[in-house]
């Protein structure tokens, strides 16, 4: 598939993380829509279905634990590709994360490489 038809979600609630991600991705060709926490990326899936979804997984009012959750119970959201973001590499914190099976697990501070050579595995 063409990466110019794809569109990647980007949820993050720290600006800086959110701007270099969508950079990167569309700079790879990618169409990029960012959120800044579940709740917020929640809704915006209610307008389209994203061909993969990057996600934080600390935010406020809905982390990306939640929101991935609140995915999995959706019948047309449910097999979007998903990878988490993360600051924090803590065993307990990569267990629960992939207990909600997502595709890859990227931690922080991200690389622009790493995140779009995830993309592109995942969306292969």
């Amino acid at each position: 598939m063409n990466a110019t038809r794809q569109t990647i979600l980007v949820v993050d609630d720290q600006p800086g993380t959110r701007r270099l991600v969508a950079y990167s991705l569309q700079k790879a060709g990618y169409r990029v829509v960012t959120a800044v926490n579940g709740k917020d990326a929640l809704e915006r899936c209610c307008g389209f279905r994203p061909d993969l979804i990057l996600c934080d997984i600390m935010m406020p009012e809905m982390n990306g634990l939640e929101f991935r959750e609140k995915l999995l119970a959706h019948e047309t959201l449910r097999n979007v590709p998903f990878v988490f973001l993360s600051a924090r590499a803590q065993t307990d914190e990569v267990l629960a994360a992939r207990k909600l099976d997502p595709m890859g697990y990227i931690t922080k501070p991200v690389e622009p490489a790493k995140i779009v050579e995830t993309v592109k595995r995942c969306l292969e």
